[in-house]
């Protein structure tokens, strides 16, 4: 157990929350530093209050724990038991601030004991595992949950870079829009001309698709126009060429006539 993790501002907020409370029950991860936030807040609790604290915690751990303690909180009195010690116990003869870690719940011998221990007590405090009994859940409000992933130090998020086209040269524009006018009517380059100022700042491959998506707008009106320009003059219907070779043969028919008559 190291009290530098007390330092977290997770676990010191859990601290506080607990002490402030009178109490509580905390569930954490692994390794999520809840042994600590447990001893922490019962041994302020018990320094403020002036009570005695009594620690619930497995035997292989009480070296362990009694130093902790002594270093958070020197002028608490405490005393740390296992949880077979704590079945032997009179009833009612543990008062002041109980802090229990829930593994020991796994002998169920040793539940019904801790129960009463629990009620007979000031303060109560329980750290658990998701895993643990709940044997004193109900007696160790509020419920406090302190996850690995709260511990772990957020990423600084990277700052939104955005990302502007760069200015396109207005001699780009211009041959673009120059390549584009050699297509249409002139009645139609305004429309070009137009379009050139408004993109002007856009980039370059986005003008060029734009300007050819309005060529194409326009490609039935050219094509309509050039085949205007390429057909021929209007003719006077009154003078066909069927009628000018029914003329001639009138007029040859008519020499013939004339001939015959001198004769």
């Amino acid at each position: 157990m190291e009290s530098s993790v007390l330092k977290h501002p997770r676990i010191a907020e859990a601290v506080e929350t607990l002490v402030a409370s009178g109490g509580g029950r905390i569930t954490y991860d692994v390794g999520g530093g809840g042994r600590e936030t447990l001893l922490a807040a019962g041994a302020r609790l018990a320094a403020e209050t002036n009570a005695p604290l009594t620690i619930v915690e497995a035997r292989s751990l009480h070296s362990d724990v009694r130093a902790f303690v002594r270093e958070v909180q020197p002028q608490a009195r405490s005393a740390v038991i296992s949880a077979e010690e704590a079945a032997l116990q009179p009833a009612g003869s543990i008062n002041g601030v109980l802090a229990v870690h829930a593994d020991v719940l796994r002998d169920a011998d040793v539940r019904e004991p801790l129960l009463a221990m629990a009620h007979s007590a000031d303060h109560l405090l329980v750290a658990r595992h998701d895993y643990s009994d709940t044997t004193l859940d109900a007696l160790a409000t509020p419920g406090l949950v302190l996850r690995l992933r709260d511990l772990m130090p957020s990423a600084p998020r990277p700052a939104p870079v955005t990302v502007s086209p760069p200015p396109m040269d207005m001699s780009v524009a211009l041959r673009l829009v120059g390549q584009a006018n050699r297509d249409v009517l002139p009645d139609q380059v305004e429309f070009f001309d137009e379009m050139a100022e408004v993109l002007k700042r856009t980039d370059p491959a986005e003008v060029k698709q734009r300007v050819g998506e309005l060529r194409s707008k326009y490609e039935a009106t050219i094509e309509l126009a050039r085949r205007r320009r390429a057909a021929p003059g209007p003719t006077d219907p009154a003078r066909t060429p069927r009628d000018h070779g029914q003329e001639q043969s009138a007029a040859h028919q008519e020499h013939r006539s004339q001939g015959t008559g001198r004769t």
